[in-house]
């Protein structure tokens, strides 16, 4: 598994104490958050963005994982949710509309959350987009407390290249 240092991290070393967002969205058009497409041909469409779902023939879908940089303590049963989110562009202004949750983990235990930042605590195959569904142009993630506060931990997260399973071969390939 390969994690980009700059463009895909969404969370780095981010402390999480209260219900929070990430610290960084993705942009599929690749500009930042602010920043209307300028480079559109024939028809101008309100919602830009990328299909990041599904991968293709010869690719993986894309990953998104969570890793826990520092183990989390709590003075009770604290839980932490992480959800995926996306938005449209709002008519091609470079600013998010509506933040979509689009997939979620379940309830993490804060006996779960210990430091670990080889394996994830979570992580997500972005899902295909729906016939009829506006292109997401931006993702990022909700970091939802339950039970808490955290007294202290922190995470990291972003999107993934390379399949992070063994492949199984048959004899002779």
């Amino acid at each position: 598994m390969i994690l980009d240092a700059a463009v895909s991290q969404l969370s780095v070393n981010q402390a999480i104490t209260a219900t929070a967002t990430s610290t960084g969205v993705y942009d599929t058009a690749g500009l930042g958050v602010g920043q209307p497409v300028t480079n559109l041909f024939g028809i101008q469409s309100a919602n830009f963005g990328d299909d990041l779902g599904g991968g293709g023939p010869n690719a993986s879908a894309p990953q998104l994982g969570v890793f826990i940089n520092t183990a989390f303590t709590a003075g009770g049963a604290a839980t932490l949710t992480v959800q995926l989110q996306a938005a449209v562009d709002t008519n091609n202004t470079g600013t998010p509309g509506t933040w979509d949750t689009i997939m979620q983990s379940g309830a993490i235990p804060v006996a779960n959350l210990v430091g670990d930042a080889t394996r994830p605590v979570c992580s997500f195959t972005v899902p295909d987009r729906f016939p009829g569904q506006s292109f997401p142009r931006f993702y990022r993630l909700n970091y939802v407390v339950a039970t808490g506060p955290f007294t202290a931990g922190n995470l990291s997260a972003g999107f993934l290249t390379g399949i992070d399973d063994v492949p199984f071969y048959g004899s002779r390939f």
